[in-house]
C-alpha cells in the first residue's frame, strides 16, 4: 500500500540537476563542431547503407547505431565528466530525500534551500532538533577523518558543514527573535562508507542507509510548538530568497 507520507517534502536535488543541465548545454555549445560532425557521420552511414549489399548495409547501419550510442552516452554524462558530478549530486540528494520520507509526521524537511553562495541540500526539523544534511554520492570508498570526508582525490571539509549549520542557526534566530537550537551539521554518504557512523569536531558522517535509524534513536530535545516555530522560520527564509530572486 502506498504510504500517505510519500513525497510530502519536494524539491530535493533541484539545484544540482539544473546546474548539470546548464553545464551540458554549455559543453555542447563549446563543442558544436564535434556534435555536428557526429550527426553528419550518422546521416552519411544511413544514406550509404541504402546503396550497399545486405552485408554492407547491415555494417553501415550498425556503425550508425554505435555512433548514436556513443553520443547518447556523452549527452547523458553532460558532455564532459566534470559535469557528471552534478548529476551524481542530484541523485544523492534524492536518495536522502527517500530516507527522510520514512520519518514520522513529527519531522519536517526543507530541501534545496538556497542562500547567497549556493544551496543547502536538506534542513531537517524533528524532535531531536535541527539538522543540516549534506548529501554525498560517491563512486569510491569514503573515509572520514582529519575533519573531512575523503574519497580518492575528493575532500569535503567538515568546516563547510559547520559553517552552513551556523548560518542556518543565525537565520532562524533573526526570524524567531530568540536563541535558536544548535544545528547539527551532517554529511550523508551514499556509496561505500565502512565507518557507517563517525563524529568529529561537531560534524556527523553517516551512511545513507543508516540515516533514519540514527535520527529515530536520538532523544527528544524540542517540543512540538518549538518545531512548528522553526518550520515557519525556515519557510520564511525560502520565501524571502524567492522574493529576492524575482526582484533581481
Amino acid at each position: 500500500m502506498r504510504s500517505r507520507f510519500r513525497n510530502r517534502f519536494r524539491g530535493a536535488g533541484g539545484s544540482a540537476e539544473r546546474e548539470f543541465r546548464r553545464q551540458r548545454r554549455q559543453n555542447i555549445r563549446e563543442q558544436w563542431k564535434l556534435w555536428l560532425g557526429g550527426a553528419a557521420f550518422v546521416v552519411v552511414c544511413v544514406v550509404w547503407s541504402f546503396y550497399l549489399g545486405p552485408v554492407g548495409s547491415r555494417f553501415m547501419a550498425g556503425l550508425a547505431g554505435a555512433a548514436c550510442g556513443v553520443f547518447l552516452m556523452v549527452y547523458a554524462l553532460g558532455g564532459h565528466m566534470s559535469s557528471f558530478r552534478w548529476r551524481l549530486g542530484a541523485e544523492g540528494e534524492r536518495e536522502t530525500a527517500k530516507q527522510i520520507e520514512k520519518l514520522g509526521p513529527e519531522w519536517h524537511c526543507e530541501h534545496d534551500l538556497a542562500y547567497e553562495h549556493g544551496n543547502y541540500d536538506h534542513v531537517l526539523v524533528g524532535p531531536p532538533g535541527v539538522f543540516l544534511l549534506d548529501s554525498k554520492r560517491l563512486n569510491g570508498t569514503a573515509a572520514a577523518g582529519g575533519d573531512a570526508l575523503h574519497s580518492g582525490r575528493l575532500r569535503y571539509p567538515g568546516a563547510a558543514s559547520r559553517g552552513g549549520a551556523k548560518r542556518i542557526k543565525v537565520e532562524l534566530e533573526r526570524r524567531l527573535g530568540f536563541r535558536a537550537p544548535w544545528v547539527q551539521g551532517t554529511m550523508v554518504i551514499w556509496g561505500d562508507f565502512p565507518q557507517k557512523h563517525y563524529e568529529e569536531q561537531g560534524v556527523i558522517y553517516v551512511e545513507g542507509e543508516q540515516l533514519v535509524s540514527w535520527l529515530s534513536g536520538l532523544p527528544e530535545k524540542v517540543t512540538a510548538p518549538q518545531r512548528a516555530a522553526y518550520v515557519t522560520a525556515l519557510r520564511e527564509v525560502r520565501t524571502a530568497i524567492a522574493a529576492e530572486g524575482t526582484a533581481g
